[in-house]
């Protein structure tokens, strides 16, 4: 089962946990079994609202900008030059890369455009490093921890995007190989943008919407044979309407129907039920407003 940490929202400034200023009416209970369609609990929030938005404050707040540094690697027989930014000061082993063509690159694309297009489909598949698009994400073995943890999960996550390859760029971000930086092993993943669902943009939804967003991509991935298995929002980035799953290293294989159905409703009422305290502390902080 994979470990479940603890979200920044879930603190104040000072570290003091915002959880014991909200109340549910019942804890999530042992879901039902069947094939139906999920029905959270009904959580009581006292003078919450039930719809939220953005704030004025959010809505005007500047983007923050990570510092960026220039990054190069050999990515199989393409040498890539590309700028670099980390997406998040709490995960320093995955970073957003600006592509910059070299001009073998870009003559590379030129011939093979001038291709007829079932040939020039065929070898974008065989050679992906020549035809990566303007902006991807590097994600590294982690480096902190038990060594041999971090290579099982790097690992797992590698299986996981080769056993979910039809659901690459639908489902999961597109996985277009693995390559090596600083001398880690690391793997080149589709830059998805959109927002997070643990982001205050991400936390807009009604707990039916998320609900109903979920299952079909927990339901894609059983089918499969795969169970992501760590509800965390971080997890989640909720592009153009849809939701897509990423960090895949806690991956879970070839479960019973059974177990896949069980688990599916339990990590989804485990992150309703994060979600909703999620709103509640946006709004005490002033990001989300009653809608």
């Amino acid at each position: 089962m994979g470990t479940r940490t603890r979200s920044p929202w879930c603190q104040t400034a000072s570290g003091r946990s915002m959880l014991g200023h909200f109340s549910l009416s019942t804890q999530p209970r042992e879901p039902p079994g069947g094939k139906l369609d999920i029905e959270l609990p009904k959580y009581k929030r006292p003078d919450q609202p039930e719809h939220y938005r953005l704030s004025a404050a959010r809505l005007w707040l500047p983007k923050r900008q990570f510092p960026t540094t220039p990054a190069h690697f050999w990515f199989r027989t393409c040498y890539v030059s590309t700028i670099a930014a980390e997406l998040s000061q709490l995960l320093p082993h995955i970073l957003k890369l600006r592509i910059r063509p070299s001009t073998v690159a870009s003559l590379v694309k030129f011939c093979v455009g001038l291709l007829p297009a079932f040939a020039a489909s065929w070898i974008q598949v065989i050679l992906p490093e020549w035809f990566l698009p303007s902006h991807v994400v590097l994600k590294q073995q982690k480096e902190t921890g038990e060594a041999m943890i971090n290579e099982e999960q790097f690992g797992t996550e590698v299986k996981a995007y080769s056993r979910l390859k039809s659901l690459q760029g639908a489902v999961i971000p597109t996985f277009y190989g693995r390559s090596r930086y600083n001398g880690t092993r690391a793997m080149i993943l589709e830059y998805l943008g959109g927002v997070s669902l643990s982001s205050p943009e991400g936390a807009t939804l009604r707990l039916e919407e998320l609900s109903a967003l979920l299952q079909p991509c927990y339901r894609a991935l059983h089918a499969l044979g795969v169970h992501h298995d760590d509800p965390n929002l971080a997890n989640f980035q909720l592009v153009n309407g849809n939701i897509m799953v990423m960090d895949l290293e806690s991956a879970v294989f070839d479960m019973s129907a059974d177990d896949l159905e069980y688990f599916m409703r339990t990590n989804i009422w485990d992150l309703a039920y994060r979600y909703r305290h999620m709103q509640a502390y946006y709004l005490y902080e002033g990001s989300l407003e009653a809608a």
